[in-house]
């Protein structure tokens, strides 16, 4: 079978599924996002969801990483970024990211591409490693700031 130009060679279904679940599964975490309502103290919002609180802030007192991600989608898909900023700078930063995954997995479903291939396509590498320092960055603030 030969292609032109212009036509994407199929890829295997298993590569097509990966990135239309990537895409679902995003949508899905928008929706409880939307179902949720964002708590005032700009944590705790996962605890609607029949989670525990955070046993790192019980313990200490203090916030951990993870702390406000909840609230800071909640108040994303409400369109509120200073609030969402206000209760994870990261929170909102992967918010972004997850709203992205959405139009880039039906893409990547439709051509067919690799992981791989998207990775270097779009230096995911260097974007994870900048998301990791951001986390450390942001908690190393906030517990400093709670001490």
């Amino acid at each position: 079978m030969t292609t032109t130009l212009n036509e994407t060679p199929p890829g295997p279904l298993s590569q097509r599924l990966l990135w239309l679940g990537i895409a679902a599964g995003s949508l899905a975490v928008l929706a409880v996002a939307v179902a949720i309502e964002p708590d005032v103290r700009g944590y705790g919002t996962h605890t609607q969801l029949g989670l525990p609180p955070c046993g790192f802030r019980l313990l200490t007192g203090s916030p951990c990483p993870g702390c406000g991600l909840t609230t800071a989608f909640a108040y994303g898909v409400r369109g509120q970024w200073s609030m969402a900023a206000s209760a994870n700078p990261l929170g909102l930063a992967l918010f972004f990211m997850v709203c992205a995954c959405i139009p880039l997995g039906v893409t990547a479903a439709l051509r067919s591409w690799s992981l791989g291939e998207v990775i270097d396509r779009f230096g995911l590498n260097r974007w994870a490693l900048a998301v990791a320092g951001c986390a450390i960055v942001v908690w190393v603030v906030r517990f400093a700031v709670a001490l």
